[in-house]
């Protein structure tokens, strides 16, 4: 099958406690699970790109499967256990995460280049959620000799917030969308105002910057100047805020890799955002519901803030 769009990130299960002691085990999740869970709403031809451990559940595989995700670019790696964490939850909805697999492992196991399907390289985007900044850098370089229209969606990882601004002024002029939380963005810019951070993005080469702010919203500006605030599309029940900022990109990806403006591309991922808060890892709907969908892109239309 060809594939759309597809992320390129890791693949973790959860282990979830809540605060009334109720317990979700065995949850598909990861920042890949939640981004294309946002592109699902808008698309059904996705590919997961990532590494399991020989004892990955081939129940999670067919879920994904049935929810439209093509899972040839999952990649056993033999001798490691698939990655595992505790997330537990507060009342004051805190989400305390300890991840249960080792680390240095983890990174050392990770996906690669050279793992991908070859239909993967020929998609129209991809979320990227992996690697140091230099292994970023090589990777789209790569990517766009073959593929140069391809969308780029780009988070950053907690290792990634550490490394100077040099090495984000190597990646940020090849990636479509840079969209880090509030926390990421302070800690890679040390500023404190949201204006300022984006401003700073810009100016290391984002074409489109949009912070993520949580149940605030976000703002989003372009390298043309142009700003806006997304107010938080309200989901019809609230399950799990794991995940939502991954789901916000995987919308905004599809927007801009059919060819959409970034405005229009930021309402589809406030609506996308809004499906992840729903339940536990994927939805259970094997194709997304149109009216619903198309509510919620009119109360986000509806609810901008422009500057």
């Amino acid at each position: 099958m060809s594939i759309d769009y597809f992320t390129f990130s890791n693949l973790i299960i959860d282990d979830i406690v809540f605060p009334d002691g109720r317990t979700a085990m065995n949850t598909l999740g990861g920042s890949g699970t939640h981004a294309l869970v946002g592109m699902r709403v808008w698309n059904g031809r996705l590919g997961y790109s990532a590494i399991v451990g020989t004892d990955f559940d081939p129940g999670h595989a067919q879920r994904l499967q049935q929810f439209g995700v093509d899972v040839s670019g999952l990649v056993v790696r033999d001798g490691f256990a698939t990655a595992r964490a505790w997330q537990v939850f507060e009342v004051n909805d805190l989400r305390i995460e300890i991840f249960r697999t080792d680390l240095e492992e983890f990174q050392r196991r990770t996906i690669r280049e050279e793992d991908l399907p070859p239909a993967y390289r020929q998609a129209k985007g991809i979320h990227l959620n992996w690697g140091d900044l230099n292994q970023v850098a090589e990777l789209l370089q790569s990517l766009r000799r073959t593929n140069p229209g391809m969308a780029v969606a780009f988070e950053i990882t907690p290792e990634q917030e550490k490394e100077p601004a040099d090495h984000f002024k190597q990646v940020l002029p090849y990636v479509s969308l840079f969209s880090p939380d509030l926390g990421e963005a302070t800690a890679v810019s040390g500023l404190s105002e949201p204006e300022a951070m984006a401003d700073l993005f810009l100016s290391w080469g984002a074409p489109v910057v949009a912070l993520r702010m949580g149940a605030n919203g976000s703002l989003v500006k372009t390298k043309e100047g142009e700003m806006w605030r997304l107010t938080a599309v309200p989901p019809t029940h609230l399950v799990d805020v794991t995940g939502a900022g991954n789901s916000y990109l995987g919308g905004f990806l599809t927007g801009l890799g059919d060819g959409l403006s970034p405005f229009e591309a930021s309402l589809r991922a406030a609506v996308s955002a809004s499906f992840a808060l729903e339940q536990l890892g994927l939805p259970a709907w094997s194709a997304p519901p149109a009216d619903e969908v198309a509510r919620r892109l009119g109360w986000a239309r509806e609810n901008v803030v422009y500057h």
